[in-house]
């Protein structure tokens, strides 16, 4: 019985070191996606805050004293250049006009009785019937009823001009404000009374400032010469729900000096404004090109920060993970522009960032290990 037990033990020995020992497999290294960046001229816009604005306004007056006989808008219309907005009764100053005329008709009948008289003088001096005396006093009184005849005429003018303000014509074509008067009311007693402004909508125009360092290309270009505007590249406005207007605006003027209290120069431009999508005093950001020849680009999901800055992680030819601290540059669509630290020929990780990190050894996803697609510019 106890050589059993013996057996049985030395049995059991031997079977557990027969087993094999159990040792340690490292997990298979991370997979992960790399792109190659993308290396292309593009075209990236800078924002300036700005002002939308009329490209004309006119404020109407009335420039003469009345009631106000009627109003042929309403408010908010739309009229085209010489629709009558106003008229003002008109009577006193048709008798006025009627008054003048006979003015002229007898200072042109005194004129003609003076120079008949001068004449008639003349030919008496000559047998020396009248004096000398005689004949200059007849050229006097001619003279005094010529310039009697063009005061009578300008009085005239006067007269017709004070007739025409009663009746208020649009200057131009445009967007009508609310009348400040209603019909009846005593107009031009106090100076010329405010009645309507006209606006123009269709161009608009957008004010912005832009700053030296953005501007020094432009200026190289000749943007202050007088056809400095032509070598400004069209802009794009965006509005303030983050919208892009459709239409695209040209450069059209910018003030002669440098505002030196904030070191930006002030550019106007227009925009069509075909619909009338826009309206005077809306905020707008305007959008500025600028073409970056052989711009590097890469996702802008693959860049990460810390202490030390921006970084990229990208994959060696050992398949080994390193950290490029990179200068970051402005954004094109879901791309970045990286003007420093990155090389066009490296590998850098796109997908799985999460699972890399530097000096660890990857695999790359064959899925994934091409080039970026072209950004949007």
């Amino acid at each position: 019985m106890k050589n059993r037990w013996v057996f049985t033990v030395l049995s059991c020995l031997l079977l557990l070191g027969c087993t094999p020992k159990n040792e340690f497999q490292p997990p298979p290294p991370p997979e992960v996606g790399v792109q190659q960046p993308v290396v292309k001229d593009v075209t990236v816009f800078q924002g300036f805050p700005g002002r939308l604005a009329a490209s004309d306004e006119v404020e109407i007056r009335a420039r003469v004293k009345g009631y106000l006989q009627s109003i042929e808008f309403t408010d908010g219309q739309r009229v085209k250049k010489g629709d009558l907005l106003f008229t003002i009764e008109p009577e006193q100053y048709e008798s006025a006009v009627n008054s003048a005329k006979a003015q002229v008709a007898q200072a042109g009948a005194a004129l003609k009785l003076a120079d008949a008289t001068l004449q008639r003088n003349r030919k008496a001096f000559e047998t020396k019937a009248v004096s000398e005396v005689d004949v200059l006093t007849a050229e006097a009184n001619r003279d005094s009823a010529a310039a009697a005849v063009l005061a009578a005429e300008a009085a005239l003018k006067q007269a017709e001009l004070n007739l025409s303000y009663t009746q208020i014509h649009a200057p131009f074509a445009g967007r009508a404000a609310q009348r400040t008067l209603s019909v009846g009311n005593l107009v031009g007693s106090e100076g010329s009374t405010l009645l309507t402004k006209i606006v123009v909508e269709a161009p608009i125009n957008v004010f912005f400032n832009v700053d030296e360092r953005t501007l020094m290309p432009f200026l190289r270009r000749g943007i202050g010469s007088t056809d400095g505007k032509k070598n400004m590249p069209p802009v794009q406005l965006e509005l303030a729900d983050g919208t892009r207007h459709t239409e695209a605006g040209t450069v059209d003027y910018s003030d002669p000096v440098i505002d030196p209290a904030t070191g930006t120069l002030r550019i106007r431009a227009e925009f069509p404004n075909r619909n009338i999508n826009l309206v005077p005093g809306l905020y707008g950001n305007i959008l500025l090109p600028t073409e970056v020849e052989q711009a590097v680009l890469v996702p802008d999901l693959a860049i990460q920060r810390d202490l030390g800055g921006s970084f990229v992680l990208v994959v060696n030819e050992e398949n080994m993970v390193e950290s490029r601290y990179v200068q970051r540059g402005e954004l094109v669509g879901a791309d970045r522009i990286i003007t420093d630290g990155l090389m066009a020929e490296e590998r850098v990780i796109v997908q799985g960032v999460q699972r890399a990190r530097p000096g660890i050894e990857v695999r790359i996803a064959q899925s994934a290990a091409e080039p970026a697609a072209p950004a949007a510019e």
